[in-house]
């Protein structure tokens, strides 16, 4: 072997990969080089077929310095599209070998395997030490190979049918170093060794010194012959072991939620460690949370919702514990309140957002002032330099919201448009604006450390931290100011009307500039996840429907019931004609309104109300005035609240909503069109023809669009992060959601009384898929006491169907039955199941006197609801054992 000078020649990069195609089949490969489309899908290089089980490129590396490639494999043919599952991550080393050779394994997305190669397992639950392969400079062959589950004792070997492998002798095998891409790895010189080889991995104990096992299956073979220059490598996927699937179970529950006597009236991050504790004792692996991003946009209770960032990067300031920042003077006014409010708030059953958020804030105003000059370290400018890229907008951005008294930025005199010299000069030039900014960086230096901290502690419990990243952010954020482009700020983004409400969710987040997204690989996202795994080791997306289609809602709208699936096939006046619809846009697509629909809605106020809000139009029918034809306008009237309900369903009683298009008028079905008046009035042949539209539009004709925007984009994210993804899949779930995640390894959420099989009345949790969440409720639903009490026909068909009990429910859920129903889902086959925490400590016999209602996070059919619930008293006093509710043992 001889080295190169770094100077002498280009380094060539030959790739091999192993996989069976059929004729219209290509695969491209797709990487963070030029050559291999830095990472965006469209430029990514296309192979060349070798055979049936072999596709082949090479390129040409231009000298450098030391990198990492990352790189992975895509088939395509025609507009499908499927990317393996495994990003593959390899140092090269520019001047040592003219020559390196990639034979590579497919690596099947879908396969539970790399669910266990995620930061859960490879952080935590089978975290083991890094070490550096050793002779991979000289050597002519490196063998890498996965092993999920394997205990921290234990490591991979190596054994093979020559000298350097150790002639099948067991008792001599070569053993694999674990390094820091999760592979085990060894360096090998094979000069002068005949090919094929032929070789197989085992397990070695490292206690006992001793090998254990081969893998499964037959021999392995490799048949490049070592030649000065070159390096092979050989990436053999995953080893062949048959697993005993990994079970675990967790507590849900907001940061916000937790108590402690060291909180200052509101869950922090210094909190984390001693639910971790709590959770490590009482059997649980995860902890999950909710988004902890700023959320300040009012500085009242309204910004409580966590789910409305005004940063996708940002940490909220409310989480952060303000001893562990410094202390002011005794004889500093706010010093002098601090334990007597800290006090007074930790008191109070629910979280008062307005007074923990104004002191908190006005003390670390003042212990900046006192103290930020102390904040220059290596390690505070280390990480600013990270996160400059979003911390000095951020900073900025809250400077003129605080300076203009509002975050909507199209308001602001200047800066109203984003423009990174301009806000450096600012900084520069203004000196309130400097100060504004270094305090930002000052709190969000602090949150970093804090949260960073616990998340250390919270692993060393041997528990793991799932976050939740929101489908949207706020219309008026850093993100919309920075990046306007890759969102549709002409448009909100919604649910349709649901088991939560019969309006429709409306959430006022613009929606998502897919295509503009696409042109960059989706960097904002991949940016937006790498950021969050510095933190969570797992995370739920909150409406990963939104990666298939968004529910969108025309901006002069407030109920969801007004909005539409983007992107999807539209209807068209030909189509409507060809189904025997006598369609007149007027008439399907403005708002049906009689004398006795006003009747009946107003009363005996109805004339009062046709004379001062309703004009005349043809055929006896009426039509809002300009002033109040849309729900917008009726919202900002200072109208009374019934007459404004009135009026947004009279403007909502259409048929189809209509969008002009480049070229022509488009039209979508209103959801729940049979239930309007304006249906009602038509003739049954046109009512049948409208449902069987209806039917194709919603059921049928979008599926494969919804399933080829997911395809695109699903995978490109999931590449951005080790952490574990979870999807909340529920509501009106698209046919194609289920295959496409189960294709691209993400898991599912799966809930009892939410089955996803419309014929049922309850999900049949023993036939749970694997890759799943398993919970008997979410935040944004009530707890199963709440639940129990909502419908007592519901309650008792469970108790008979599900718990399998005779004679009457009882009346309220009491900790037997609570406990009966958890260990039902810890004997599911689901990799997870989280619990709220409100069910655990009902189950341990802690039910309190306040009314189930009292208990609930969130409530999804009231939009401006005010998240502020909290564990009622120590956690601390909890004595919770999962042993306690069952004698099921988790298999780990």
């Amino acid at each position: 072997m001889f080295w190169l000078s770094r100077d002498q020649m280009h380094q060539r990069l030959r790739f091999y990969l192993r996989y069976h195609t059929h004729y219209g089949q290509d695969i491209y490969l797709l990487g963070n080089v030029p050559l291999l489309g830095n990472d965006v899908p469209q430029h990514a290089h296309r192979m060349q077929w070798l055979s049936e089980d072999w596709w082949y490129t090479d390129i040409q590396l231009a000298p450098g310095e030391i990198f990492t490639l990352q790189y992975q494999y895509i088939l395509k043919e025609l507009e499908d599209i499927v990317y393996e599952g495994a990003v593959r991550a390899f140092t090269i080393m520019p001047g040592f070998h003219r020559e390196l050779v990639f034979t590579d394994t497919w690596n099947d997305a879908a396969q539970r395997e790399n669910a266990w190669l995620t930061a859960p397992f490879t952080r935590v639950f089978f975290k083991r030490p890094i070490a550096a392969t050793t002779g991979t400079l000289t050597a002519t062959h490196i063998f890498r190979v996965q092993a999920p589950l394997l205990a921290s004792n234990k490591t991979v070997c190596l054994s093979g049918s020559t000298s350097q492998t150790g002639n099948w002798n067991i008792l001599q095998p070569v053993l694999l170093q674990y390094d820091a891409q999760d592979w085990f790895s060894v360096a090998l010189d094979l000069s002068g060794v005949p090919m094929p080889l032929h070789y197989k991995y085992g397990v070695y104990d490292l206690d006992t010194q001793q090998f254990v096992h081969f893998e499964d299956g037959d021999n392995r073979e490799m048949h490049t012959v070592a030649v000065a220059g070159r390096q092979v490598i050989m990436h053999d996927g995953m080893m062949r072991i048959t697993h005993t699937p990994w079970k675990g179970a967790g507590v849900s529950v907001p940061v916000f939620s937790l108590r402690s006597p060291e909180s200052f009236g509101t869950g922090e991050f210094a909190d984390l460690p001693l639910l971790a504790q709590w959770a490590q004792q009482s059997g649980l692996q995860l902890i999950q949370v909710l988004p902890v991003n700023d959320t300040i946009q009012t500085n009242t209770w309204k910004d409580s919702y966590p789910y409305s960032a005004i940063s996708s990067f940002a940490l909220h300031p409310q989480y952060i514990r303000l001893d562990e920042v410094g202390k002011l003077p005794d004889t500093h006014p706010l010093q002098r309140q601090f334990d007597k409010l800290r006090q007074w708030l930790n008191e109070k059953d629910a979280v008062d957002y307005e007074t923990v958020l104004s002191f908190k804030l006005a003390y670390l105003k003042a212990l900046y002032e006192a103290e930020g000059e102390k904040l220059q370290t290596r390690d505070y400018w280390q990480w600013f330099a990270s996160n400059e890229h979003w911390l000095l907008p951020y900073a900025i951005f809250c400077y003129l919201r605080t300076t203009y008294q509002t975050g909507d930025f199209s308001q602001w005199p200047v800066h109203n448009v984003y423009d990174y010299t301009a806000i450096n000069k600012l900084v520069i030039a203004d000196e309130a604006a400097a100060a504004a900014a270094h305090y930002h960086f000052f709190v969000q230096y602090h949150l970093h450390r804090q949260l960073k901290s616990a998340v250390e502690a919270v692993h060393s419990y041997g528990v793991v931290l799932k976050g939740d990243i929101p489908i949207g952010i706020a219309r008026y954020s850093v993100d919309t100011w920075m990046n306007p482009e890759l969102y549709h700020l002409d448009m909100q983004a919604g649910a349709p009307p649901d088991s939560f409400t019969s309006y429709g969710q409306n959430w006022e987040f613009p929606t998502y500039n897919w295509k503009r997204m696409a042109e960059d690989g989706y960097d904002w996202w991949q940016q937006r996840l790498r950021h969050m795994s510095v933190y969570f080791d797992a995370f739920r997306i909150d409406h990963i429907l939104g990666f298939f289609r968004i529910w969108q809602i025309p901006l002069d709208a407030v109920q969801g019931l007004l909005g539409y699936f983007h992107p999807a096939v539209p209807v068209s006046r030909e189509e409507l004609l060809q189904r025997g619809i006598d369609f007149e846009e007027d008439r399907y697509c403005t708002p049906y309104i009689t004398d006795k629909i006003l009747e009946d809605a107003f009363g005996n106020y109805a004339g009062m109300m046709r004379d001062s809000l309703l004009q005349p139009v043809a055929g006896g029918h009426y039509k809002l005035l300009p002033a109040y034809n849309t729900q917008h306008k009726v919202k900002e009237m200072e109208l009374p609240e019934a007459v404004k309900t009135v009026l947004y369903a009279l403007i909502a009683d259409v048929l189809f909503i209509k969008v002009t298009g480049k070229n022509r008028n488009v039209y979508h079905p209103r959801y729940d069109m049979a239930a309007t008046h304006s249906f009602a009035a038509l003739d049954k042949a046109t009512q049948k023809n409208l449902l069987a539209l209806y039917h194709d539009y919603f059921y049928v004709r979008q599926e494969s669009c919804w399933r080829k925007e997911a395809v695109h984009k699903l995978p490109l994210i999931k590449r951005a992060t080790h952490m574990l993804i979870c999807g909340e899949d529920l509501g009106m779930v698209p046919h194609c959601v289920p295959g496409v995640m189960q294709a691209q390894g993400i898991l599912s959420l799966e809930i009892q009384r939410m089955p996803k099989d419309v014929d049922v009345l309850f999900a049949n949790i023993s036939r749970a898929p694997y890759l799943s969440v398993l919970t008997p409720s979410t935040h944004d639903m009530s707890t199963l006491r709440g639940w129990w009490k909502e419908n007592a026909g519901i309650s008792q068909k469970y108790y008979e169907q599900e718990l399998h009990h005779t004679g009457p429910a009882p009346v309220a859920a009491d900790a037997t039955l609570i406990r009966e129903i958890i260990t039902q889902h810890l004997q599911a086959p689901a990799m997870w199941r989280i619990f709220q925490i409100q069910d655990l400590l009902a189950a341990a016999g802690h039910i309190t006197t306040q009314h189930p209602d009292a208990e609930r996070i969130n409530i999804p059919a009231v939009s401006s609801h005010y998240w502020r619930y909290r564990i009622p008293g120590i956690i601390t006093n909890y004595e919770l054992r999962m042993t306690d509710i069952s004698e099921d043992i988790f298999c780990s």
